[in-house]
């Protein structure tokens, strides 16, 4: 699958899951140089070798701030997550309904207006009660919010790439810092770190028929991230 489609893969797979990132990593200026001319290891691999080592350095740092976008049939998506560990907190925004999220413990909690209950057939009645009140997804939907952990979405990225990874790759600058992008006939790209550090993916572009950013910052730093008090809990409600 092509890198254009990760990004897409990416978010979808976060949105799903629940129903920082550095903005200036978009910036890249186009001082455009080959792997020759650098002498960047990184940039003297393939398309493929980019991505995995790019992919790879994500799951090692074992914490990441991811903030993306997709557009898809005319509707808008957004997230902004802090994904550490088997944890994970932050909002996901669906034309223009924000829903945020915690996933800790091996259990998921939402807190979002009544319009978002009613969207996936919750009775107005029971939806009024959970309007901004924290929730406690059943134990059999909770286990889809394990693509929202940093190894779930790393797991995912792996699996839409296959083997089909190609592209060419060149290196770059963003705000004086080397990187090594991979370009893909389409435009969609990878931004990757190529300093002195770890090879981390910092941004993710697909400019195919449903476009999309996902952008990744703060690696390896974490934050405090615990379970809301007195949720409600789906399984009695109602009862």
């Amino acid at each position: 699958m092509r890198i254009r489609r990760l990004a897409t893969v990416g978010a979808a797979a976060l949105l799903l899951a629940g129903c920082g990132g550095s903005e200036d990593a978009g910036t890249a200026s186009p001082a455009t140089t080959s792997a020759a001319e650098t002498g960047s290891s990184l940039a003297e691999q393939d398309a493929a070798g980019v991505v995995d080592a790019a992919f790879s350095a994500l799951e090692e740092a074992g914490a990441a701030h991811v903030v993306g976008s997709m557009q898809e049939s005319g509707s808008t998506q957004e997230l902004d997550l802090q994904l550490q560990g088997e944890d994970a907190q932050g909002t996901i925004t669906m034309d223009g309904t924000l829903v945020e999220l915690v996933y800790t413990a091996g259990g998921a909690y939402v807190r979002a207006p009544a319009d978002f209950w009613a969207a996936f057939g919750m009775p107005a009645e029971f939806a009024g009660q959970l309007e901004g009140q924290w929730v406690l997804m059943p134990e059999e939907a909770a286990g889809s919010f394990s693509t929202l952990t940093l190894s779930g979405l790393v797991d995912e990225l792996r699996a839409s790439g296959g083997d089909e990874i190609t592209g060419e790759v060149t290196s770059e600058e963003v705000d004086g810092e080397p990187v090594v992008v991979v370009t893909q006939e389409d435009g969609s790209t990878l931004t990757v770190a190529d300093g002195e550090g770890a090879p981390y993916p910092l941004r993710i572009e697909d400019k195919g028929d449903a476009p999309a950013t996902v952008e990744f910052s703060e690696f390896g730093e974490t934050v405090e991230i615990t379970a809301p008090e007195n949720p409600v809990d789906l399984n009695t409600l109602g009862g």
